[in-house]
């Protein structure tokens, strides 16, 4: 077919398709994007989603594992956003994760609603773009072609040449510039049933946000992997394969839980590639979403330096934790090792004393299941507002049982204590003087009042008010 018109006939083209689009109404639209490395697809992601949740780069691959997230229209109506890793074909592909990243496309498209096909408008027509649009020729009803980069140099020219692709509907933009975004949007919107809408129980605190951190190759994505009952992560010994924070929605019983992968951590000394900075960056921000960090440690490996790295990180944001001991079913363990690691565990994270320690195998599946029942336990009180009065009966006993230190030769008077906020825990001391309490009396009250008020897993945070009007 030969094509002559111009960018604002082929949006008007585009429209028009997504007023005639018919799609069957089943939950939540799933929406997945394609192409090969370098489109713009993260970009893309991106900007729909509105906000930089995949690692944008100019250099090819950045993206590997599925990415998704939960996206919502002006008009309230929500659907599932997927983005894939870049296509390779050929004999020599760049990436060594050519194959696995085929496989994660193709399970997100054996599910997808709608595909958003991306090409880039200033490379042209190249033989990757045919290989991906032969394999989608069989969902060729429900792709959206979308010519990429058109802001760029004597990329509009190119737009005709596309349509040899055999893909009726296409549509032209600039996912970097946000040009036809609009247009875009429009077409999402009319493919997507009214039962859509989001419902918000004001009751309802959410699905509990988990994160997996830990230093590279301790398992995190097998454990992903496993907890969601699918290959959703690429798996590979090659040290880094993960660099997006991958989120994935799974349940249990009544509850949800909303899992977050991450990149393995390294020192910054030790991270030289601008990738790997990238995917580290992108780990912190997931701790910080989370609202449990789950500390995954290598059991071949035993406790390192880097594992107290990234436990501390998880501690400095105030995130309730629990220590996962991986790949425990190698090599063979005497009935006390358990007992042996745990010490060693306690004495090289002394700043988590409260977070619990369970042994697993994520590969084997080995006592998985069994930490959901932890984490429903540790987030519940994470999540709790406890009463002004039982947190003054608490610190009254503490006080019986052990008077704080005196400051510059005067006594520290306590009068009473308030909670502040949850997640973490924060309770206000009102005293006499806000001098800084000792750092062995202030572990002992944190301990005091976790015991009292019967928290697991969680840290607790105390802030010291003199009272107005007292004298110090």
């Amino acid at each position: 077919m030969v094509w002559h018109c111009s960018i604002r006939r082929a949006r008007a083209r585009s429209r028009a398709f997504a007023a005639d689009e018919k799609l069957m109404t089943t939950n939540l639209r799933k929406i997945v994007i394609v192409g090969r490395p370098n489109v713009g697809k993260s970009t893309l992601f991106n900007r729909l989603a509105g906000k930089r949740r995949a690692l944008t780069h100019d250099m090819p691959g950045m993206t590997r594992d599925r990415l998704s997230d939960i996206v919502t229209l002006d008009n309230g109506r929500r659907y599932e956003l997927t983005d894939t890793g870049g296509l390779e074909y050929g004999d020599s592909p760049m990436s060594a994760f050519a194959g696995e990243i085929r496989d994660q496309a193709r399970r997100a498209l054996d599910t997808a609603d709608f595909i958003l096909f991306v090409v880039d408008g200033a490379a042209g027509v190249l033989t990757e773009d045919r290989d991906i649009a032969e394999e989608l020729r069989p969902a060729a009803d429900r792709t959206l072609l979308l010519v990429n980069k058109v802001d760029r140099r004597d990329a509009e020219e190119n737009v005709p040449e596309f349509y040899e692709l055999g893909f009726e509907r296409m549509l032209p933009l600039s996912a970097e510039h946000g040009e036809g975004i609009d247009e875009l949007f429009d077409i999402i919107g009319a493919i997507l049933p009214p039962e859509s809408v989001e419902e918000v129980d004001e009751d309802d605190r959410g699905p509990i946000r988990i994160a997996i951190i830990g230093r590279p190759n301790v398992g995190k994505s097998s454990l992903l992997n496993r907890l969601a009952d699918e290959e959703r992560a690429v798996v590979s010994p090659i040290s880094g394969t993960t660099r997006d924070a991958i989120d994935t929605q799974i349940e249990r019983g009544d509850r949800k839980y909303l899992i977050i992968d991450t990149a393995g951590i390294r020192r910054k000394g030790k991270t030289h590639d601008e990738a790997e900075k990238l995917s580290v960056i992108s780990a912190r921000k997931a701790i910080e979403r989370c609202e449990i960090a789950l500390v995954m440690i290598d059991a071949t490996d035993g406790v390192t330096g880097q594992d107290a790295t990234v436990a501390g990180y998880a501690e400095d944001a105030g995130k309730a934790a629990m220590l996962l001991v991986n790949k425990w079913d190698v090599g063979d363990h005497a009935q006390d090792d358990y007992k042996k690691v745990e010490e060693e565990i306690r004495f090289k994270l002394k700043f988590l004393p409260y977070a619990p320690v369970e042994f697993i195998s994520a590969k084997s599946g080995r006592r998985v299941e069994k930490i959901f029942a932890r984490i429903d336990q540790i987030v519940d009180g994470y999540r709790k507002r406890f009463g002004t009065s039982e947190l003054n009966q608490i610190l009254e006993r503490a006080l019986a049982a052990h008077q704080p230190p005196a400051v510059k030769g005067k006594p520290r008077r306590f009068y009473y204590t308030t909670q502040l906020k949850t997640q973490p825990t924060t309770i206000a001391l009102f005293s006499n003087t806000d001098e800084p309490l000792h750092f062995s009396y202030r572990r002992f009250l944190e301990n005091q009042f976790r015991e009292g008020l019967g928290l697991v897993g969680c840290p607790i945070h105390l802030v010291l008010r003199a009272r107005k009007g007292m004298k110090k």
